[in-house]
């Protein structure tokens, strides 16, 4: 292990010069650019956008050295040299003026840097259009303009609309001007976060190319299986030593936690900050989700639809899965975070669920803190205890586990709805990773949850009234009757007595394990 691991590297040169591991996506790289001229990728946070923009950057000044030995090396025609205007748009505006000055500082900051005057101009699109005119009559060369989070501080203020619309309203104003000098332009590339609708931000700047879900970009960002393995193999065997595991046994926890995001192809691709961390620290932790999830997120999403739903998958076609923060709604906001990721296509239907363990569990983690602050913890364990009683088979001891759960909960946020105890049922076992399934569907209806472990199914239903009446609806209505085939325990669970708090449980073994 030699070569350094390349957390927290966003600088191309940076990481090349210190001889850092590389994952070579040259050749990505070069596909990506024969898409044309006006281009814009969307990931979630901690994908590696910033790092494609500084190889981007180094490609274009015509840093050859900072090339060697990658494929697209020897490709590449290194005369092709032209000036680059590079922006991050990671500014902390909390109003549409601070806005306009900090993209004017931002402007002038980089002509200063580029030994250009400008007139000083207090409009962004203005100053933008005269540094971009002023890099071409220098150099006599089209200039290549990079941008990255693009969207971030519209993305920043999603929970106070208006707010969020006068943003988008300048920056819509300040891309605009690229309009006016498609001439002087080599290379317009942009990448953020979010899909926002081309009616808002690119209402002026139509011809840009959205390649979030094109082939071409499919791997561009994140390890794919081949190039973990290969890779990292000297810090993979590192990792399976400190667990006592063997290397496959390692890969299947890694794959399980980090590994389930797809775009745009059959190949699916890994986390890099969370592997990353994970090689680094040694642990199978939660390290994408630990570095900085909005928590507004979670009570946005319940006021956008039913957050309970989203362990069962949902549909979407292309277009949905556009932001649009005039009426924002719950599944292109969750997929633009990076919460929900391709899972299956047909045609330009997409089906959408979470990608890994790491997500799921984080998700479910924010939603227990938001329907029973002060729980998480606490309904945790007792999670960790109403799992270890299903995988035993211990009857008394999961209602012992199941009325501590429900009596932790705050009584001035109890609600005399089946709903609200089924979500703090399903996230509490969701955030500890148990093998959950909320909802899955029978000819004759849906069960409120299924539970899976290595032994036993359990079909779940829960009822405000009594625990008979919850088993007597799974019989009756078939929920169990997808699960015929497997060699498993098939159990029921009758769960009631919520509406005064006596909660009570009452299983059913329809059949021990086969075999």
């Amino acid at each position: 292990m030699s070569a350094p691991l390349p957390l927290g590297i966003s600088d191309f040169a940076k990481l090349r010069g210190l001889g850092a591991l590389y994952v070579d996506k040259t050749a990505q790289i070069a596909e990506m650019l024969a898409c044309g001229g006006y281009l814009f990728l969307a990931r979630p946070r901690r994908f590696g956008k910033s790092l494609l923009c500084s190889t981007l950057r180094a490609l274009y000044e015509g840093r050859r050295e900072l090339f060697a030995g990658l494929a697209i090396e020897p490709r590449w025609d290194w005369q092709r040299r032209h000036p680059v205007l590079h922006l991050t748009l990671a500014l902390d505006c909390t109003s549409a003026e601070e806005l306009r000055q900090a993209l004017v500082r931002q402007v002038q900051a980089a002509a200063r840097a580029a030994a250009l005057d400008l007139a000083g101009s207090c409009l962004p699109g203005e100053s933008l259009l005269e540094l971009i005119r002023a890099l071409q009559r220098r150099s006599g060369r089209r200039v290549v303009v990079l941008i990255d989070e693009y969207d971030k501080p519209v993305h920043d203020h999603l929970e106070q609309p208006a707010l969020a619309r006068a943003l988008r309203d300048v920056l819509a104003g300040f891309y605009g001007a690229l309009k006016a000098c498609d001439g002087e332009l080599e290379l317009l590339f942009l990448t953020g976060v979010g899909r926002l609708v081309r009616s808002s931000v690119f209402s002026a700047l139509n011809q840009v190319r959205d390649l979030t879900l094109h082939p071409a970009t499919a791997t561009l960002l994140g390890y794919t299986e081949d190039e973990l393995q290969r890779a990292f193999a000297p810090w993979l065997e590192q990792l399976a030593r400190q667990h006592r595991l063997s290397l496959e046994q390692a890969l299947e926890r890694l794959r399980a936690r980090y590994d389930g995001y797809r775009w745009g192809g059959a190949q699916r691709v890994y986390n890099p900050w969370s592997v990353l961390s994970c090689l680094a620290e040694g642990g199978f932790g939660s390290w994408w989700w630990s570095t900085g999830t909005p928590r507004w997120l979670v009570e946005l999403a319940q006021r956008l639809g039913a957050v309970e739903d989203l362990s069962a998958g949902v549909w979407a076609s292309d277009l949905a899965l556009h932001l649009d923060i005039d009426e924002l709604k719950l599944v292109p906001l969750l997929w633009n975070t990076g919460y929900l990721t391709v899972q299956e296509q047909r045609e330009q239907l997409y089906r959408l669920g979470f990608p890994n363990a790491e997500v799921r569990e984080a998700w479910h983690g924010m939603l227990l803190d938001r329907l029973a602050p002060g729980l998480l913890e606490g309904g945790s364990t007792v999670a960790q205890r109403l799992h270890l009683a299903l995988i035993a088979g211990d009857e008394d001891e999961f209602r012992r586990a199941l009325a501590a759960l429900f009596a932790a909960l705050p009584a001035s946020l109890q609600v005399p709805r089946e709903a609200y105890y089924h979500s703090v049922f399903l996230a509490a076992l969701q955030a500890i990773g148990a093998r959950v399934l909320a909802e899955p569907g029978s000819w004759r209806g849906r069960a409120d949850a299924v539970v899976e472990t290595p032994r036993a199914v359990y079909i779940i239903e829960m009822k405000l009234g009594s625990a008979e009446d919850a088993l007597q609806q799974i019989r009756e209505r078939g929920y169990h009757q997808p699960y015929a085939a497997d060699p498993r325990a098939l159990v029921l669970v009758g769960i009631g007595g919520l509406a005064d708090r006596q909660v009570d449980c009452r299983w059913l073994q329809l059949r021990p394990p086969r075999g």
